[in-house]
Order: structure tokens, then C-alpha cells, then sequence
């Protein structure tokens, strides 16, 4: 089911991604947030507002992230598989 949606997804493709998310967390924990929440809220809230109208209408469609979760679960940060 997950390859007819994603056909290039593959184990190392993930491991791929997992490593950046890696990099990208130790990136984040050196370099501390400069806004306040409630500044966040409003850059968010004013990039959001660049969104086309229709695109801010449209249904949230989350069967992506369905599909995905399963398949993430079973990576281990050792490599193994379940």
C-alpha cells in the first residue's frame, strides 16, 4: 500500500531523513529561538494569510501521515527493522 503511494520510499530513504531530522535537532539546540511565542503566533498566523484562498478552504487531507506512520514505526535509530 505505502509503495503505490510513494514509490521511491525505501528503508535508507528513511534512515536518509531520519539522519537530517537528526542534524536539523542538534542545529535547533544551538541556536535558541529568538521570538516570543506570541511573535511566532503572529509570523505563522501572517504566512499562513499568504496562502491562496482556496488552499485555506480545502479540507485538511492527512492519509500521508496515516500511511507514513506505520512504516516509521518500525525504524530503530540502530538500523533494525521489526
Amino acid at each position: 500500500m505505502t509503495m503505490k503511494k510513494y514509490p521511491g520510499l525505501t528503508a535508507e530513504a528513511i534512515r536518509a531523513r531520519e539522519a537530517a531530522w537528526e542534524r536539523f535537532s542538534q542545529w535547533e539546540d544551538e541556536h535558541l529561538a529568538r521570538l516570543t511565542p506570541s511573535a511566532a503566533i503572529s509570523a505563522a498566523t501572517a504566512l499562513y494569510e499568504l496562502l491562496p484562498a482556496e488552499s485555506r478552504v480545502r479540507a485538511v487531507d492527512p492519509s500521508g501521515v496515516i500511511v507514513l506512520h506505520p512504516v516509521l514505526s518500525r525504524i530503530r535509530p540502530d538500523g533494525d527493522q521489526r
